[in-house]
């Protein structure tokens, strides 16, 4: 897959490679105690490269959420954290061509659609008959 740019390929990958390249995926653990004990449970394991607490969840920014999640919730489990929801997301291929070239699939298509198009040519018989 290739991402255009004003005509200049910025990126070529498969859809998968794609994904990652730009940010991995985001795992939102919501736990049933303090976040911040979970933060610091997990703030040694080699997957995370972020941690934001939101309220009552974290949210961890890692490579291959997949692969990570299992040994995430080891950790939590070992420490003795309750979860009360887990949650895997990865990017779109939106989110991959907005970071790439700074806006999004839809505005394209948007402003695309709002170009007006060319008039189209007069009939010979409407003309004539003036």
């Amino acid at each position: 897959m290739l991402i255009i740019d004003h005509g200049k390929i910025v990126a070529a990958g498969s859809p998968e490679e794609l994904k990652r390249r730009i940010s991995g995926d985001v795992v939102t653990l919501r736990v049933s105690g303090e976040p911040g004990v979970a933060s610091r449970v997990l703030a040694g394991a080699r997957d995370v490269r972020d941690i934001a607490i939101e309220q009552r969840s974290l949210r961890l920014a890692v490579e291959n959420g997949e692969e990570a999640l299992p040994g995430l919730l080891r950790a939590l489990d070992a420490a003795g954290i309750t979860l009360e929801s887990v949650q895997l997301a990865r990017p779109t291929l939106d989110d991959v061509f907005l970071t790439l070239t700074g806006r999004s699939l839809r505005d394209d298509s948007r402003a695309a659609s709002a170009v007006p198009a060319e008039p189209a040519a007069e009939p010979a018989a409407a003309a004539a008959a003036r």
